[in-house]
């Protein structure tokens, strides 16, 4: 597609080294979370996105782009991919989120099988069978209390 000009390229291409991972590592300036930083057209841009744009054009609306070799500072638009934010998140992450989402089972082995819709637009992930004596233990409790109070 050749979305950059000639000596645009020319410069980005400068700051490049190829290894044999097939990693194409930025040797420009890093920001603070550890992208490479490339000023285009009156801008400060990311690296990763620059070559992006010039093998594919725009990211598309709602996506991000996703480094597939999970190196930060790769410029291989062959190792980058536009996924959703949620997807960028979760894949390959050890973030709490993303650690949650990967889990299928409770604490006690028992399968995910309900979802409560929290009133913040979010949801809960929840097992039937320990959300079903959870709620036996805490009538127990409540019936034990009512009798003391008489």
């Amino acid at each position: 597609m050749g979305n950059l000009t000639e000596s645009e390229k020319a410069r980005f291409e400068t700051r490049i080294r190829k290894e044999s991972s097939d990693c194409h590592v930025w040797t420009g300036p890093l920001d603070k979370d550890g992208y490479g930083s490339f000023f285009l057209r009156r801008r400060n841009r990311r690296a990763h996105r620059v070559a992006w744009y010039d093998m594919h054009g725009p990211v598309p609306d709602g996506l991000v782009i996703n480094h597939v070799c999970r190196n930060r500072a790769c410029v291989n638009p062959q190792r980058l991919q536009a996924v959703t934010v949620r997807e960028n998140t979760l894949k390959d992450s050890s973030t709490v989120s993303a650690i949650n989402a990967r889990k299928t089972h409770c604490k006690n082995g028992h399968p995910f099988d309900r979802v409560y819709r929290k009133s913040n637009g979010g949801q809960q992930r929840y097992c039937s069978i320990c959300e079903a004596a959870k709620k036996r233990r805490l009538q127990a409790k409540w019936r034990a209390e009512d009798t003391l109070n008489v």
